[in-house]
């Protein structure tokens, strides 16, 4: 009788293990399309070592390359990954802005169908194969979702006319946006003017002042930092898996340095996607100050 009890407690263990580990790592298809380095260190890592390290962290940034179709593979299982082993979790969206919230809400407890979301919501054009996956599991899963970015309505007021046109927004819109504006003077303007054109901007931006275009820039970090602050804040033990463009985090700027500014306790890690046309082509001196961990994605 003891042997037996022994023998089931063994199997019980294997299998919790067993458990355990498949939790912690991608599935074999998406193993052979990607190449996970530790950026600072230019190390490679399996998918297990780097889904154990960037769990830790109470806010997990993934900058993406819109466009990229296998970059949104990656992040769906991610996210299934992180949420088994931490599921008080929470999804922010660079792709909703903070007014459609309600809308989006209303979508995930199952109050409106998805045609009707859609078409309150504003979604980008490639919702459905980029980031449907990703508010499907956190509806399934009764994840909160954040819309974060800033209602695109007043970016463009700003990048038009400037900082000084925030103050006619009414009350009721205020509250979509951040509370203070921060135009820092740091590398991340820089490596924006120059992404910019500087004052040669081409076709249509060049219509726009460089400068307006920077505090445009500038209120969707800030908007997009105090969305997933304030949500930290109310929600005390939850982690967030922020999904948004690489420019907005690379580095440890934009959003990334706008969220350590509110809330400096907090650890987070930058997992930066970078689409490559096979693995041979790698450039590590090129990318590899981006983030915490280097994601690089080839379907050769």
């Amino acid at each position: 009788m003891k042997r037996l009890f022994f023998l089931m407690v063994s199997i019980m263990l294997v299998l919790i293990l067993m458990a355990c580990s498949s939790e912690l790592r991608f599935s074999y298809e998406l193993n052979k399309l990607i190449n996970i380095m530790r950026a600072k260190e230019d190390t490679e890592l399996t998918s297990e070592q780097f889904l154990k390290e960037i769990s830790d962290s109470e806010v997990i940034f993934v900058g993406e390359i819109h466009s990229d179709s296998l970059t949104h593979v990656f992040e769906y299982e991610l996210l299934k990954n992180i949420y088994a082993k931490h599921n008080k979790l929470a999804v922010a969206l660079e792709m909703f802005e903070r007014d459609v919230q309600p809308v989006l809400n209303m979508y995930l407890t199952g109050e409106i169908s998805e045609e009707k979301f859609l078409q309150k919501s504003r979604p980008w054009n490639n919702y459905t194969s980029a980031y449907k996956p990703l508010v499907d599991f956190a509806r399934e899963n009764q994840l909160p979702v954040l819309a974060m970015n800033v209602p695109r309505r007043y970016a463009n007021k700003v990048a038009m006319m400037g900082e000084s046109t925030l103050n006619t927004i009414p009350d009721s819109g205020k509250k979509w946006i951040a509370g203070e504006l921060k135009c820092l003077h740091d590398d991340y303007k820089e490596k924006f003017m120059n992404q910019m054109g500087g004052k040669d901007k081409p076709g249509p931006m060049a219509r726009f002042s460089p400068e307006n275009l920077y505090k445009a820039q500038c209120l969707k970090d800030d908007t997009m930092a105090e969305s997933i602050s304030d949500f930290l804040e109310e929600n005390q033990g939850y982690k967030v898996i922020a999904f948004q463009g690489s420019f907005h985090v690379e580095s440890g700027l934009g959003l990334a340095k706008k969220l350590k500014m509110l809330k400096p306790e907090v650890k987070q890690k930058i997992a930066v996607c970078i689409p490559v046309k096979d693995f041979n082509s790698i450039n590590l001196e090129r990318h590899h100050d981006k983030g915490d961990y280097l994601v690089f994605i080839s379907d050769k």
